[in-house]
């Protein structure tokens, strides 16, 4: 029998403040298990760990509800942002959409005539925020500081 324990697989998934770790591990009778840790990051710099085990004759079961619940948050999510830009699109028609090259020669052309944002918003069928951005992306203008 080993006398240690033995990463199998290991992986990282950052979110934020936190970092999760998942761990396919082998034990010392030779049994597997998966270790799923939550390490957060503390406003002094230091970390908390949330460690949660689940053992090789629960894998099975679980992994089947984590999917389940995974597929339905997807689904959700999916459905929520289709009713975003449905919304945006009534006041701005090209919300989300790509901008082709023939769009920002136009704007590139009208921005630099001086026509103002609203009215290039207007023309372009896009929030200001979305031109401002583009602009931005152009090299037309300064990236905006946070807080702005």
């Amino acid at each position: 029998m080993s006398e240690e324990r033995t990463t199998l697989s290991t992986a990282r998934v950052s979110a934020g403040r936190n970092n999760f770790f998942i761990d396919a591990k082998k034990a010392k009778n030779d049994h597997y298990y998966l270790s799923i840790t939550d390490s957060r990051r503390q406003d002094d710099g230091t970390f908390e760990q949330k460690k949660i085990i689940i053992f090789e004759e629960s894998i099975r079961g679980f992994r089947e509800k984590v999917t389940e619940a995974c597929e339905l948050l997807e689904k959700l999510f999916d459905e929520r942002r289709t009713e975003e830009i449905t919304e945006a699109r009534k006041t701005n028609p090209k919300a989300f959409m790509k901008w082709e090259p023939e769009e920002e020669e136009k704007l590139e052309k009208q921005f630099k005539k001086g026509v103002d944002i609203e009215a290039l918003s207007k023309a372009f069928g896009r929030s200001s925020g979305a031109l401002l951005a583009r602009l931005e992306r152009m090299g037309l203008i300064q990236p905006q500081a946070s807080g702005e």
